[in-house]
């Protein structure tokens, strides 16, 4: 009999074999390291040099802030122009989604890579856009938060493709959640995986926390609001079609959601805030995110 302790063991020495780690840009974890404190305190000329010091990324960068979506009479010419006229958070996206897809190349992905990047980026703005709610809450480790939350999905592709696109197969037929189905085909799910990858690249415990709990309402450890948060903002997008391509028969309660009881204890100032209405707020910023993801990934379709 599989104990948990055998299978996290199994996980992590796949994971620890994956022949990913030379393909990881070298800017990428010094990047999420300087994107993870607030943006006020973001240092940008290190932003800077380590964005010129990979080409592709640089070029991504470059294309994207000359694209029309930013309107600019003179498309910018230099790294440093590009990065002021994108912004912190569109050059977060636009260099994890770089840096992923040169570490996790979509050869067979069960999940397209436009779909996959469309639900992490519109998790992250929704995650940034809850915490405006929370005085004091840091909407900049909350956008990373939600960015990264997933990245078990890509392990799962590389290190485990057949049970995962069989997981994959079965949610679509079925039209559960994929973490639901990931357990019942492979007894484990991206969670797992994520976790194993993150603490293998050293991210900061909280992002390793969210990673590792985003599917556990109740889950009381450290950094419990922001793995609330990250709970709720996922539910969100997959209800208002940024999920993973397919429909899903699960209905949420957001309200009713250990996670807002836990979001609503420890920050008081939610109880007056009507989530209905903020799922539409919602709705005004997904042809944005549609956009960003179009640019970044040029010409492909989900």
């Amino acid at each position: 009999m599989t104990t948990t302790a055998s299978l996290n063991s199994n996980i992590r020495d796949r994971v620890s074999r994956i022949k990913i780690t030379p393909a990881i840009p070298a800017v990428l974890l010094p990047l999420l390291k300087l994107f993870n404190v607030p943006a006020d305190q973001a240092d940008m000329n290190e932003i800077v040099r380590l964005v010129s010091y990979d080409n592709a990324i640089a070029a991504q960068c470059l294309r994207v802030a000359g694209s029309p979506l930013f309107g600019l009479s003179r498309p910018p010419k230099s790294i440093p122009g590009a990065v002021v006229a994108l912004g912190l958070n569109r050059l977060k996206s636009i260099v994890v989604t770089c840096c992923m897809g040169q570490a996790f190349p979509a050869k067979k992905w069960p999940l397209a890579p436009v779909v996959f990047w469309k639900h992490s980026l519109g998790c992250a703005m929704v995650c940034r856009k809850f915490s405006e709610k929370l005085p004091h809450f840091d909407g900049e480790r909350a956008y990373v938060a939600g960015l990264l939350h997933d990245v078990g999905f890509l392990v799962n592709c590389v290190a485990f493709a057949e049970p995962f696109e069989a997981a994959v197969n079965r949610a679509m037929k079925e039209q559960i959640p994929l973490d639901e189905a990931e357990r019942a085909v492979m007894g484990f799910t991206h969670c797992q995986t994520g976790q194993a990858l993150s603490e293998q690249w050293a991210l900061s415990p909280d992002i390793v926390n969210v990673i590792a709990h985003h599917h556990a309402p109740e889950y009381t450890g450290p950094s419990q609001d922001l793995v609330a948060l990250v709970h709720l903002s996922d539910l969100l997008c997959r209800m208002r079609d940024l999920g993973y391509g397919y429909y899903e028969s699960h209905k949420a309660d957001l309200s009713h959601d250990p996670a807002w009881a836990i979001l609503i204890k420890e920050h008081r100032e939610l109880d007056g805030v009507d989530l209905v209405r903020f799922t539409f707020e919602l709705d005004e910023a997904i042809n944005d995110i549609r956009e960003l993801v179009a640019l970044v990934f040029g010409d492909i379709k989900p």
